[in-house]
């Protein structure tokens, strides 16, 4: 009998071993369920309207789908270059119920002294990343970045180049850019893309800083210039706007584009995170999603959890050399 109670007793220290084992590599959703009494809030640091908060929506709306679970919204919190919403969620209750629609903006923001940033949070999923334009009113006089280049060169201060906030990724291009060009453009901080692109489709900005989707939803009044990126985008509209290298600039070290991902507030229970991080997945393949993704030429980045976390890793140390380029850079990232 006796021999019998320690094999048992053997065979529950193993199994509890194997249960820590399985948690600490991030466990399984399936048998736990958010509070129905609570809201999960995704906080996008960003005006409404723009290709973040877009994908943000398209996201909560598959998410409902996929889990069951309706009680999740997006928010819209501003200012600060992103800075406020990303604060918002750093001191909120660290019980996995807000989340932030974190993109390369937060890494701008955090190197720049704007917020704590990633510092703060705990890495749910990667989503995806959209290809940067710069782009002008439709009817404006340029009609290639040489044509603008030149202009800016010609009569330094008198071309306005706009981007969706200081420490925003789109302001480290601009900035960046301007750096390149002897500081010949007057760089304008606007707070958001939806302040962004009507100044420039208002002719109160002659060109600006943009996400495909942005430039996308606007082809109307937008008329595109050059993509950042290395690569073409893979939407039949652009398939003809040059990359920076086609358009004689290849050797502008710009960001090409916008990551965007999800994080929660640090410290969120381990069963929370799990679950939100299989609950995006599911949301990230469903086909509504990925025809989403495919429809505005956003290209895959799907990660979670601690492979997330080491994408965030490597994306700081690529974009560390950039942003300390620019003179944004703040603390110990100036160094």
């Amino acid at each position: 009998m006796k021999k019998i109670l320690a094999i048992v007793l053997s065979l529950c220290m193993v199994l509890a071993l194997c249960a820590c084992g399985q948690k600490e590599q991030g466990g399984t959703s399936k048998d736990f369920a958010p509070d129905p009494e609570k809201t999960i809030t995704l906080i996008v640091p960003q005006g409404a309207g723009g290709g973040t908060d877009t994908q943000a929506r398209q996201l909560v709306e598959a998410m409902k789908e996929v889990s069951g679970f309706q009680n999740i919204i997006v928010e819209n919190v501003t200012g600060g270059s992103t800075g406020i919403g990303t604060n918002q969620v750093i001191d909120a209750e660290a019980d996995g119920y807000t989340l932030l629609m974190y993109g390369t903006y937060v890494v701008c923001g955090t190197m720049t002294g704007y917020t704590d940033g990633y510092k703060g949070l705990d890495f749910i999923a990667g989503l995806s990343l959209e290809p940067f334009m710069l782009a002008v009113k439709s009817d404006s006089p340029y009609n290639s970045l040489d044509d603008v280049i030149k202009a800016a060169k010609a009569n330094p201060g008198s071309v306005t180049l706009g981007n969706a906030g200081a420490t925003a990724t789109t302001g480290v291009v601009a900035y960046g850019m301007n750096i390149a060009c002897d500081n010949a453009f007057n760089v304008v901080a606007f707070n958001g893309s939806s302040e962004l692109i009507p100044a420039v489709l208002g002719g109160h900005c002659d060109i600006g800083v943009f996400s495909q989707s942005e430039v996308l939803a606007n082809a109307d009044g937008l008329k595109p210039l050059v993509f950042l990126g290395q690569d073409h985008s893979v939407l039949d509209e652009f398939k003809s706007v040059p990359t920076l290298a086609e358009a004689g600039y290849g050797d502008l070290n710009v960001p090409g584009g916008c990551f965007r991902g999800i994080c929660c507030t640090k410290g969120a229970p381990a069963e929370m995170e799990q679950w939100l991080a299989d609950t995006v997945e599911a949301a990230f393949n469903s086909d509504k999603f990925q025809s989403f993704l495919n429809e505005n030429g956003l290209l895959p980045q799907f990660s979670k959890l601690g492979d997330f976390e080491k994408f965030n890793s490597d994306m700081i140390e690529t974009m560390k050399p950039i942003i300390q380029a620019t003179g944004l850079a703040a603390g110990e990232y100036a160094k």
